[in-house]
Order: structure tokens, then C-alpha cells, then sequence
């Protein structure tokens, strides 16, 4: 008997008995979507803890950080011994290491901007911005700055608002929005209060406004490293501080160890960007070797998956259940029609048909059932999954706390996984049936009636 024959046989015998049939393809589609249903809301919970991360900065990105004080005096105890410090050589040995891309450091200084009668201490942030243009920074306006424009700056989104009048009673009640591109701004880099009149600062010249959803890079003002540097200075030989206070928020040379040693911290903190994200755990095991403190998104993202996945696994379980008793429903309905069909397979043995076949025969229907309820699970499971993202997901609008995020989610593996899964019970469940068809006699069961 070719195959061909005995698929048609095969789909005969279950489009005769459609109710039975129905029902228990039935078992299996519920079986199915619960399966898959289960498992696409852990996929959309891991696919929200990415999202969500993502607003708080790059997956990809590794956080080096001086120390807990930002770069002043020794890391820890008051020794110097051991201590690593964050510097161009820094910068030169973890970019030396596979699958980093590029290392930038950042240097913040306390400053002051002026714009007309308002004002606002803000944090520049000292950066090569030939690196910095590298970085996927998000902007709502405008574009990057660049080394050759005079004193650029890219400006946060919310740094924008930190202006206030004091003169007013109320300087922080209504703080004013700042058109940064059309409004004379002037820095002090430095947050020194200065009695009677204040010393001439720098004009700055805004390019770009981040992005608001890119929340690491919307408080900072960005300043180019070297540019700043000479600002400093600049305004350091024109302006001593007052009493020995230099209100620079960071010697902007690095600032020493307090034991008199020559290193130092050029940076307060690093970025390490790395080519892909499965080697982000890899490049920062290596990084924490050399003795820094490394931290990435990765390490809350993998503790969010491990809760995920406990949850998945649960709920992976519940609709396993579904389908191991869809399971038992095939092998009964396998079972019940061998009894039905004791004749003809007497019949099917006597004109010459092999065991192997009628094995082949049994085994063919009780997989197509379990394909045919696995079809149409999958497409009850993306009718329920679209549901569920419909209503619950937009439950607390576009700025809630499950925003525009899929809370259940399934790609196309799962899906060719759930019918894959699914014919594989229906072999599983029907072979005991087609093994028991294969040891009938063919005498007995042409003379039963």
C-alpha cells in the first residue's frame, strides 16, 4: 500500500465519524491554545522587561564608574593600593578586548547657565564627541554637535527646564520653557556663587535636544571634552576662585588620590559598547577582572527573565495539562475505532496488506488529528493573544504602566513549535492503537460481527 492510498484511507475513516472526530480535535485545540497562550504571555512579560529597560538606555551598553564618589579621593577604606582608574589607558585596554566596539568617557562639572533674566546650575557633561556620535542617542530636534562648531552643546530634553527667576518669590513654581536655539545662553563652568556682578561666561551654541524617551541622556548638557577643558581654564586665569574654592565639581585635570599618588581619574564614568548583546555579560566579566565596578542593563534584564521564566514554566505547565488529557481523548478515540473497525482490518490483512501498514494507517489518523486541532489552536491562540494585547494592554492608555507593549507574544517558532508539538502527542497517543490493530487475528476478526 503506497502512501498515497493510505493517507486517502486514512482521512476517509476520520471524515466518517465526524462527530467523534470533532470532539476530540476539539481537546486538542484547546489543548493547543492553552499551551501556546501560556507561553506567549511569558515571551510578551520578557519582551516588556526589554522595552522598558530600552527607555533607561542601550541593552548593549556597560557602565563603568570611578568610584561610589565620583572620581574624588581613593576607592575604598582611604588606601590607594590596588586602586584602578578610569583614563585614556583605560579606554585603550577595554577596546582592545573582542566585541567592543568603542569606550567613552564622560566627565561632569557643576556649571552655571544663563538665559536673559533666568538661570539654572546644571551638570555639563565633558565628552569626545567624535565618540559621542557614535552613541544612539535619540533626538527630538535638531542634530549632534561636533568638535569644529564654537563651544556646541546638545542639550537634555529636561535640562531645558531647570531654568528658574531668582528674583521671583516663587523662583521654582512655574519654571519657564527656554527656546535653547533661539535664546543668548551663557555657562559659568563653574556653580560658585559670585557676589555683585558675575564674571563673563561662555556663549553656547544648542544643536540638538535629546530625546524625552531617551531618559539616560535627558537631564545632561553635553560639552566636548577638550573644548570644555579650555573654557575652564580659561576662565579659571580670569577668575581665581574665592576662598580656595574652586566650584569646579571636579578638578578637571582628574582630580589626585588623596595619598599624593600621580594617577588619576580622568573620567567619572565609561561606556562600553558592545557588538550585540549576547556578549554584553562576557565583555563585563572581564571588565570587573581588570578591577573596576561594571554594571549593565543586562544584569536586571537577566534577573527579570529568570522570574519570567519560573512564571513561563508555570504556566507552560497548566496548558500541558490541557493537552496530555487531549492526549488520553486520541488514544480513546484510536482505541474505540479499532473495535469499530475489527472487520476490516481482518479484511486489510487477509487480501495481503502488511502489518506495517495498517501501523502506518493508525498512526497517520491519530497524527492528523493532532495536527488538524494544532492548525486551528494556533489560530485560536492569535485571536485570544490579540485580545488580550487589545484589551489589557491598553487598559491604562499609551503612558500607563503597560504602555503600547504586547503582553502576549508569538513569534513564528512558537507557533510551527505548538502544531509541531501537537501531531507529535497525536503519534505518541495513537501508536498504542495502531500496535494493538497489528496483533489482531485475522480469522477472529473476520468472523466477528
Amino acid at each position: 500500500m503506497n502512501s498515497l492510498d493510505l493517507a486517502s484511507m486514512g482521512l476517509k475513516n476520520l471524515f466518517r465519524r465526524k462527530a467523534r472526530t470533532i470532539l476530540t480535535v476539539l481537546g486538542v485545540i484547546i489543548g493547543t491554545a492553552a499551551i501556546v497562550v501560556m507561553v506567549s504571555l511569558g515571551l510578551g512579560m520578557n519582551k516588556a522587561f526589554e522595552q522598558q529597560l530600552q527607555e533607561y538606555g542601550s541593552l548593549t551598553m556597560i557602565d563603568i564608574y570611578a568610584n561610589m564618589y565620583m572620581g574624588e579621593g581613593p576607592v575604598s577604606g582611604g588606601s590607594t593600593e590596588g586602586q584602578v582608574y578610569l583614563d585614556d589607558d583605560t579606554i585603550a585596554t577595554i577596546e582592545a578586548m573582542e566585541n567592543v566596539e568603542f569606550v567613552i568617557g564622560f566627565k561632569r562639572f557643576d556649571s552655571k547657565i544663563y538665559a536673559g533674566k533666568y538661570e539654572s546650575y546644571t551638570s555639563i557633561k565633558a565628552v569626545d564627541f567624535d565618540k559621542l556620535a557614535l552613541m544612539d542617542i535619540k533626538l527630538s530636534e535638531g542634530v549632534m554637535p561636533t568638535k569644529e562648531g564654537k563651544n556646541e552643546v546638545l542639550m537634555g530634553f529636561y535640562s531645558k527646564q531647570n531654568f528658574y527667576d531668582p528674583k521671583s518669590r516663587n523662583p521654582y513654581a512655574n519654571p519657564p520653557v527656554i527656546d535653547v536655539f533661539n535664546t543668548k545662553l551663557e555657562m559659568l563652568p563653574t556653580s560658585q556663587y559670585y557676589e555683585g556682578r558675575r564674571p563673563k561666561g561662555f556663549v553656547l551654541t544648542p544643536t540638538g535636544i535629546t530625546s524625552e524617551l531617551d531618559y539616560a541622556y535627558s537631564w545632561d548638557v553635553f560639552m566636548d571634552y577638550d573644548t570644555f577643558v579650555e573654557l575652564k581654564k580659561d576662565f579659571d586665569r580670569k577668575n581665581p576662585p574665592q576662598d580656595g574654592n574652586n566650584g569646579n565639581g571636579g578638578n578637571v585635570n582628574g582630580g589626585k588620590g588623596n595619598s599624593g599618588n600621580t594617577k588619576e581619574n580622568k573620567y567619572d564614568e565609561m561606556k562600553v559598547s558592545v557588538t550585540d548583546i549576547k556578549y554584553v555579560q562576557e565583555v563585563q566579566e572581564q571588565i570587573k577582572a581588570l578591577g573596576y565596578e561594571a554594571y549593565s542593563l543586562t544584569d536586571a534584564l537577566e534577573n527579570m527573565k529568570k522570574t519570567s521564566g519560573l512564571i513561563q514554566a508555570i504556566l507552560g505547565g497548566i496548558g500541558a495539562v490541557s493537552l496530555f488529557v487531549a492526549a488520553i481523548g486520541i488514544t480513546n478515540t484510536m482505541v474505540m475505532s479499532i473495535y469499530e473497525r475489527t472487520k476490516e482490518i481482518g479484511v486489510m490483512k487477509v487480501i495481503g496488506a502488511q502489518l506495517k501498514d495498517i501501523k502506518r494507517l493508525f498512526l497517520f489518523e491519530a497524527a492528523m488529528i493532532g495536527l488538524f486541532g494544532g492548525v486551528l489552536g494556533i489560530g485560536i491562540s492569535y485571536g485570544i493573544s490579540a485580545i488580550i494585547n487589545t484589551v489589557l494592554s491598553g487598559m491604562n492608555g499609551d503612558t500607563g504602566y503597560y504602555g503600547p507593549q504586547l503582553l502576549s507574544d508569538i513569534p513564528a517558532w512558537l507557533a510551527i513549535s505548538g502544531m509541531s508539538f501537537s501531531t507529535v502527542i497525536g503519534l505518541i497517543a495513537g501508536y498504542y492503537p495502531a500496535v494493538r490493530a497489528t496483533k489482531l487475528s485475522a480469522l477472529e476478526a473476520i468472523r466477528t460481527e
